[in-house]
């Protein structure tokens, strides 16, 4: 009787495991980070949070390199990935709950001492090296606009590790937000007026942000998922 009853308790935890919702991120000052204290926050991961609390869905949320966090959402049952931009090349890869962000905007920024730097458009860009994160929606715009890897393109798994290279020189330009920006160059005892900001990428800020479900998790959840997205942004006034 004793050995029945560990059996149906390990069962129980198996489904409980299997149904729970493995939820994945990068790190991406100020939309999902982690902050001093090893918690995961920013302004989409409150929003996450509300929403799948909303949802009634049990989940695990996790930080790790953004190729690592895609791998799992791609390959993983139950798994969610966000903050990530809904594109052409992935649209098949996921099933998307959308938006949770509006468009920010990113842009070109180097250092303010580089007066020899002086650009009007992307393509002129090509004749410096930009530090990006490997495996990131800039990486893919920025291939399919020309630039290569190792030529003018310095890719990276490590966020942090583009506004260091840009400081010591070894880079001419990062791609980012003003806020992330600004907050890197804090983290590394520096001030954001050290940069300059050159030109804005509209491109990529044309996109808004969502949600992506790995192809095998529950589409019952995922729309879920979606019904309670909708009616945060409709509260909050939000789109």
């Amino acid at each position: 009787m004793r050995l029945l009853f560990c059996l149906i308790l390990l069962l129980s935890f198996k489904v409980f495991a299997a149904n729970k919702l493995q939820v994945v991120t990068e790190e991406w000052l100020p939309y999902n980070y982690t902050n001093s204290e090893g918690q995961l926050v920013g302004r989409s991961t409150a929003k996450v949070r509300a929403v799948l609390t909303d949802a009634g869905v049990d989940y695990t949320l996790n930080s790790y390199p953004w190729l690592r966090s895609m791998h799992l959402a791609k390959t993983q049952a139950n798994t969610m990935i966000y903050s990530i931009y809904r594109t052409p090349e992935r649209e098949n890869l996921f099933q998307w709950v959308c938006p949770l962000m509006a468009p920010v905007k990113e842009y070109l920024f180097t250092l303010r001492t580089r007066n020899d730097i002086q650009i009007d458009s992307l393509e002129d860009a090509k004749h410096y090296l930009i530090s990006i994160v490997r495996g990131s929606v800039s990486e893919g715009y920025l291939t399919n606009a020309g630039f290569k890897p190792g030529e003018n393109l310095d890719l990276t798994s490590d966020p942090s590790s583009s506004p260091r290279k840009l400081i010591a020189g070894r880079v001419d330009f990062i791609l980012q937000t003003e806020y992330t920006a600004s907050e890197r160059m804090k983290e590394l005892g520096y001030d954001y007026s050290m940069l300059r900001k050159v030109i804005e990428v509209k491109e990529i800020d044309n996109r808004r942000a969502c949600l992506a479900f790995s192809l095998k998790t529950d589409k019952e959840l995922v729309q879920k998922v979606q019904q309670a997205l909708d009616k945060y942004n409709k509260k909050h006034g939000e789109s």
